[in-house]
């Protein structure tokens, strides 16, 4: 994944290991991981961990990223913010390969109505094959 950029969605709720595995395994992997939070201040997980968005949604150029990571929360639907709706749909629409884990995965169908079935982790036990596939299409 070096010299791969890729954008990664959070939300107040999410999964721990559905945002920090992807998360961790590209940066390690040497890709550059943003992360787009639903607003300015920091969202928390399941458990309260706090996580900062480190780029807004409009900052986000289509053409730099390789890929886009939706994780999941715990509880229900991941709430997330209009331009996080626009940026999903608009990196969609341009072809930009979208992966989702867990609720992630229902509110990528809810949103742009598919998604490839080999791009989705179920739950956090099938993140490893998630990661794996990733790395398959970046690479090639």
């Amino acid at each position: 994944m070096s010299n791969r950029s890729i954008v990664v969605l959070a939300f107040d709720g999410y999964q721990e290991l559905e945002f920090w595995y992807p998360v961790l395994r590209a940066r390690e992997e040497g890709a550059e991981v943003k992360v787009v939070g639903p607003g300015e201040g920091p969202c928390e997980s399941h458990l309260g961990y706090p996580i900062l968005g480190d780029t807004a949604a409009d900052e986000v150029v289509s053409e730099s990223v390789d890929a886009l990571v939706v994780p999941g929360t715990v509880v229900g639907r991941p709430a997330v913010s209009d331009e996080q709706v626009s940026l999903l749909k608009r990196l969609h629409a341009e072809g930009v390969p979208v992966f989702a884990s867990g609720t992630g995965a229902h509110l990528v169908r809810e949103l742009v109505l598919d998604v490839d079935p080999d791009r989705v982790a179920v739950d956090a036990d099938s993140l490893p094959s998630l990661v794996t596939r990733l790395r398959a299409e970046l690479a090639g």
